[in-house]
């Protein structure tokens, strides 16, 4: 059994054999961990391809100060969220946006008008959510980005479940007064 010390030398010295065989050893562990925030077996072999294409691709710079295993658990888990949060922050906005506009972005062509649009849309998001009052931001951030549960967020913080609904639901409430222009009646 080669240690993971060993086995990360040889990776990053672009021993194929060696990344195949670290491949072989987590992959179906890392999978079903995977599984527990991506419930489409597609989407989650997907991202577990691009979990190991990067970490194929950037072996020569990564620098590991746990085991080997808790380093690609936790590259699989963010993965995971970032794709959660991509995935809710477009659905949520897409579901508010005029049928022409929706059709723009649904559309495989993009269009120079849903492009800006897109854009537009976006910088406000950010504008927007960089000027909530800091624990209102912060609580967003934790619950839309980072893809925690309110009762997560509440632990973490030392608050209680109704003041992370509470800020949740101001931070929605003021979004959507920013983005009414873009939003379908």
């Amino acid at each position: 059994m080669v240690s993971d010390e060993e086995m990360i030398i040889q990776i990053k010295n672009g021993n194929m054999t060696a990344f195949k065989s670290l491949f072989d050893s987590v992959y179906f562990q890392l999978y079903f961990h995977c599984r527990k925030f991506v419930p489409d077996s597609e989407d989650a072999k997907d991202l577990l391809q691009n979990v190991f294409l990067r970490f194929w691709e950037k072996r020569s710079e990564i620098d590991i100060h746990t085991s080997l295993n808790a380093y690609l658990f936790r590259s699989v888990q963010n993965e995971c969220l970032n794709y959660i949060r991509s995935n809710r922050i477009t659905t949520t906005l897409e579901e508010g946006l005029p049928d022409n506009i929706r059709n723009d972005f649904n559309n495989n062509e993009p269009s120079p008008f849903s492009d800006l649009a897109a854009l537009e849309i976006e910088k406000i998001v950010e504008n927007t959510i960089d000027k909530l009052p800091d624990q209102c931001k912060s609580i967003f951030k934790l619950s839309r980005i980072n893809g925690l549960k309110n009762q997560e967020i509440a632990d973490k913080l030392t608050i209680s479940v109704r003041t992370v609904d509470t800020q949740i639901y101001r931070a929605l409430k003021i979004l959507k007064g920013k983005l009414k222009d873009y939003m379908s009646s």
